[in-house]
């Protein structure tokens, strides 16, 4: 498999991994974002830790833009609901997987990260997903994605290309 295709798959993997609830109606108005925790009642997606700060704050143009379907992503009543084409517990599996979704009024961001991957080339995959409430539910009108190379001069190092 030629290496984007491994890259999207990461990608792919990364944000099945995700589970977010939305946020509550109280914070639709503030002016923060909002984090949202996970719900208790899922045991296996609570254990998600959120994404680290620092890969929160990369900018748009350090990923590569996609279209949101490429992942699976479409309109839904709700964020997580949107996602749920893409959570399965084998995507966890065999990866350390993080996720947050930031809610701010009528649009959201969710990160998922997933590293430790078994490739060879690629040992990261970070896919960002941007959402627009519409009265109908929430949409995707963004998406991104890049990689973490495991080898070569870029090991370590996340990039909007493909891996050696």
């Amino acid at each position: 498999m030629s290496g984007w295709r491994y890259a999207l798959a990461a990608c792919v993997i990364a944000l099945a991994a995700c589970n977010q609830q939305p946020a509550d109606r109280e914070a639709e108005g503030s002016a923060a974002p909002v984090e949202t925790p996970l719900e208790a009642t899922d045991p296996v997606r609570a254990e998600i830790p959120a994404v680290d700060a620092s890969l929160l704050g990369a900018p748009n143009d350090a990923f590569t833009a996609i279209e949101p379907s490429e992942v699976g992503v479409f309109g839904a009543p709700a964020v997580m609901e949107a996602l749920e084409p893409l959570l399965g517990p084998e995507v966890m599996e065999g990866a350390d997987v993080s996720l947050t979704v930031r809610e701010n009024g009528d649009q959201a961001i969710a990160d998922i990260v997933r590293t430790g991957l078994q490739d060879d080339s690629v040992s990261g995959g970070h896919v960002r997903i941007e959402f627009r409430r519409e009265a109908d539910g929430w949409f995707p009108v963004n998406a991104y994605r890049r990689t973490q190379c495991a080898r070569g001069g870029e090991a370590g190092q996340w990039t909007a290309g493909l891996c050696p």
